[in-house]
């Protein structure tokens, strides 16, 4: 199991500063999020347990006077669930079993990299599972106190028994039995409650219930009344559990008209509470009657799929009342704009879909296009907050060729729909099926001749996002980057050009089409008056490169411009896995005057380390840190401490991700120098944000 895009808090316990700095990197290297601290004995260990969060501990088998018992024995102490994995030098079948009994989840050969790595992510993944199930504990006992509540208030008379005994019965059984104390009923057999000439009848109807060989649920009796009256009453048995034990409810209806109940009870048997849409059962039928029609040649048809963008994000933000708001608000809007003809559902927490008898293919990939159109331009009203989300969706068309299975075509739109979010969502997709997996050569291959004949058909361009100033710092400062156009219009979208470009080494031509391009628009604002700093990305590749300084300073030259408006940028795992390179980049850019900024700043084991070796004047602070950052206490003491520090370096520090006015005012309180995101401005062609606005 793969667990990316999750910061892991990593305590490394060793000997040495440099081994643990050695683990960081390879773990960083390798792609995986970590925020890691260091302790060499007992008493930093504690420490650092009570100060600060942590998910895992890597503690190293061959301490002195530190055993993996006592470490154990700390975290206990804590009242953290932090899991443990211990680490040698040499691992056996004893070291193994050893540190299992001392309370470790296992342990890794320290140089074994790659197993490390499948540990940590499994134990991350198993930490996240056992938080689920706390959380998933207490909706389930939230939604037991809904159903008691409902029992309640309900005007059929309900009981539950366990081996004949009440132990549970509602103010409708009660009253239609003339009972009034609860205690006294609750031990009472149901046997007992009825004539005589039937308790040999509702017996043996008991032994086969509990067997499950009854033809039938329903029991007419002659009942009891506690006055000595008879009641005439069908019951209606079936199984349940009350207070996690297995038991019978018995349900005596109401002599009342049912016919309004049960109209109610088939809308909700088919309709989802929240938005009032179609439910996911009622939905998969009707997708296996489309399939079906499809597969034997009537009609073909389409589904799309509809995915709220970050809503984990969304749901720090306003909570679990809000997002129930704001999932009917979009229900609404998405009812209101598809064709009547559609049958719309709602799917998954925070999905929609919809089926409809295809009568042009553009028809429904016109829909999926326009409907994040919509969502990104709609303000819902929650609370005293305005709040404006994106959507992904994905079409998939049903034809005779399509697999019979519900649950396959659902995993196409599903698929679609994610790798749509996971390139930065609020756009739609077609899913294509493919003949055969093609290799990752070939597919580097392919996207590099993308990215070239884009570069010769002038089908690259600039786009612009502001990093502003929180404390009234002069100046205009902009992130510079691109968006691609293939030859079919689409865009490519950067989460997957990026990798393929670094491999196939045409990140070099895209980061200098970027520079030149910045270069020129230093020198076209310069003529306007306005002194704009531009922040240029690098890759990898160009961090290698060693003729780009001087490429750089030529162009400078030419340009006549000033280079401390240059800001150029590396992300901090490529620049600590390519220490000396970066550290030549910089010191040559800088004699040109250009600046230079750290990217994703702040997961290593003692990132500040790495500003000594780079001379950097400003660092970016990790996405990740932002992941629920108006409830998570954690990522907002860790965004101060960073700042706090680039401050007494003397380092500007910027915070990305700033979506909603939630998150901006609480990175007021954290000590930041800029921020940056969407709430601000989107990526924009032109260069005019109003940056006396804040």
């Amino acid at each position: 199991m793969e667990y990316e895009e999750k910061l892991i808090r990593l305590l490394i316990v060793d000997e040495g500063y440099h081994r643990a700095e050695q683990i960081t990197s390879s773990l960083r290297a390798t792609g995986m999020q970590v925020r890691a601290e260091f302790a060499e004995d007992s008493e930093d260990m504690g420490e650092l347990l009570e100060k600060k969060t942590s998910n895992l501990v890597l503690f190293c088998l061959d301490l002195d006077d530190f055993t993996l018992a006592q470490g154990q024995q700390l975290i206990e102490e804590c009242g953290r669930h932090v899991a443990l994995i211990a680490m040698a030098k040499k691992v056996d079948s004893e070291v193994v079993v050893g540190a299992i009994d001392a309370g470790a989840r296992d342990a890794v050969a320290s140089d074994n990299t790659e197993h490390l790595i499948q540990v940590i992510n499994r134990e991350a993944a198993c930490i996240d599972t056992w938080r689920l199930a706390k959380r998933l504990e207490l909706d389930f006992q939230e939604s037991e106190k809904r159903c008691q509540n409902l029992l309640a208030s309900s005007k059929d008379a309900v009981a539950y028994v366990h081996e004949g005994m009440h132990v549970f019965a509602n103010p409708a059984y009660m009253d239609l039995f003339g009972n009034t104390d609860v205690d006294e009923l609750e031990g009472t057999s149901i046997i007992d409650m009825v004539e005589a000439s039937q308790q040999s009848e509702l017996k043996a109807f008991l032994r086969e219930l509990a067997s499950h060989k009854n033809e039938t649920s329903h029991l007419d009796l002659q009942l009891i009344h506690s006055s000595g009256e008879s009641i005439s009453a069908t019951l209606e048995f079936s199984p349940a559990s009350y207070d996690g034990e297995p038991c019978t409810q018995i349900l005596i209806r109401s002599s009342h008209d049912t016919s309004e109940l049960e109209e109610q009870i088939n809308y909700l048997h088919q309709h989802d509470l929240v938005t009032g849409l179609y439910n996911r059962q009622f939905f998969m039928e009707e997708l296996k009657s489309a399939i079906s029609r499809a597969v034997n040649g009537i009609s073909q048809s389409a589904i799309i799929y509809i995915g709220i963008d970050n809503f984990q994000s969304i749901r720090d933000t306003v909570g679990i009342t809000g997002c129930d708001i704001l999932i009917g608000d979009i229900a609404r809007l998405l009812t209101e704009n598809a064709d009547p003809e559609y049958t719309v559902a709602r799917f998954g927490a925070y999905s929609y879909t919809c089926v409809t008898t295809i009568r042009g293919k553009h028809l429904a990939e016109a829909f999926a296009a326009k409907f994040p159109e919509l969502v990104e331009q709609h303000i819902s009203e929650i609370g005293n907050q305005s709040i404006s989300v994106t959507c992904s969706a994905a079409v998939v068309f049903i034809d005779e060729n399509s697999p019979d299975n519900a649950n396959s075509i659902i995993s196409r739109a599903e698929k679609t729909c994610k790798e749509v979010q996971d390139e930065g969502g609020n756009n739609s997709r077609t899913f294509i099926p493919k003949a055969g997996e093609m290799t990752q050569e070939e597919e580097d291959g392919g996207t590099a001749d993308q990215i070239k004949d884009a570069l010769n058909h002038n089908r690259i361009k600039g786009v612009y996002q502001p990093i502003v100033g929180v404390k009234g710092q002069a100046g205009e400062r902009y992130l510079s980057s691109i968006v691609i156009t293939a030859e079919d219009g689409r865009l490519l979208e950067e989460d997957r050009y990026k990798g393929a470009a670094e491999r196939t080494g045409t990140a070099i031509m895209l980061d200098r089409w970027k520079v030149l391009h910045a270069i020129k628009k230093i020198s076209d604002t310069s003529k306007q008056g306005r002194s704009i700093e531009f922040f240029v990305p690098l890759s990898a590749n160009s961090i290698r490169d060693p003729g780009l300084p001087l490429w750089v300073s030529e162009n400078i030259g030419k340009a006549k411009i000033n280079g401390q408006q240059l800001v150029f940028m590396i992300n901090e795992a490529q620049a600590v896995s390519q220490l000396k390179a970066a550290k030549i980049l910089a010191r040559a850019l800088q004699q040109f005057r250009c600046q230079f900024a750290i990217d994703e700043f702040g997961t290593g084991l003692n990132p500040f380390q790495l500003v000594k070796h780079i001379n950097a004047d400003y660092v970016r602070i990790n996405h990740i840190f932002m992941d629920g950052l108006t409830q998570n206490k954690e990522n907002q003491d860790s965004i101060r401490e960073l700042a706090n520090l680039a401050a007494e370096m003397e380092l500007k520090t910027i915070t990305t991700g700033v979506t909603d006015a939630a998150i901006l005012s609480v990175l007021w309180t954290l000590n930041v120098d800029f921020i940056q995101g969407d709430f601000l401005q989107t990526p924009q062609r032109q260069l005019n944000y109003d940056f006396s606005s804040m």
